[in-house]
């Protein structure tokens, strides 16, 4: 056999050797391939329901003062920042009306009380009952005149929804309800 012939046989060996090392590193690096980002899981933003109905009671207070100091003239106060959706849209609608019709709210809307009705951990969904006294509130024209519906309740009951926005809760709905105030305790 020629020294070329027995050069080749001992290749063969170290060939081979090299190829399974070389499968072998392939194959690791492609188990150490990173999948697909694991999703997060959502974190829940209250950990209570208790917690959950005082943050929806705050956000609804910020919005009545928003709203009443748009009312008294402060153009900085922004209250449709506490809105989306259905409630965001009747917002606007209002406003425009409003507006179109050269009539404009005057007088502080309070919250007499506020009772947290439900709440969804998982979507941060809270439903609740607010009583509103409009008694010193009143719509008036563009000379001034009270235009406010004779016979109007001095109170009113609203069933309000609110659903998390990045940190926080936005109101969502907010429709008249059928029952009366003293429906919800003070």
């Amino acid at each position: 056999m020629t020294t070329a012939g027995r050069a080749g046989r001992l290749m063969e060996p170290l060939r081979a050797g090299i190829a399974v090392v070389l499968v072998a590193a392939a194959v690791g690096l492609v188990g150490c391939t990173p999948g697909p980002a694991p999703k997060p899981t959502p974190t829940p933003l209250f950990t209570s329901e208790a917690e959950a109905f005082k943050a929806a009671e705050q956000v609804y207070r910020d919005y009545t003062d928003a709203g009443n100091a748009a009312h008294g003239g402060d153009s900085e106060a922004k209250p449709e920042q506490y809105l989306a959706g259905v409630a965001l849209e009747d917002e606007i609608s209002v406003q425009r009306q409003l507006e179109e019709q050269k009539l404009k709210v005057v007088g502080p809307i309070r919250i007499v009380s506020f009772e947290g009705t439900g709440f969804e951990s998982a979507t941060a969904r809270v439903t609740a009952k607010v009583c509103l006294d409009v008694k010193d509130a009143r719509v008036v024209d563009a000379s001034g005149t009270d235009v406010t519906p004779r016979g109007r309740q001095e109170q009113g009951l609203l069933d309000l929804a609110f659903t998390r926005s990045g940190g926080g809760l936005v109101i969502i709905e907010s429709k008249n309800s059928d029952a009366k105030c003293s429906a919800v305790a003070p």
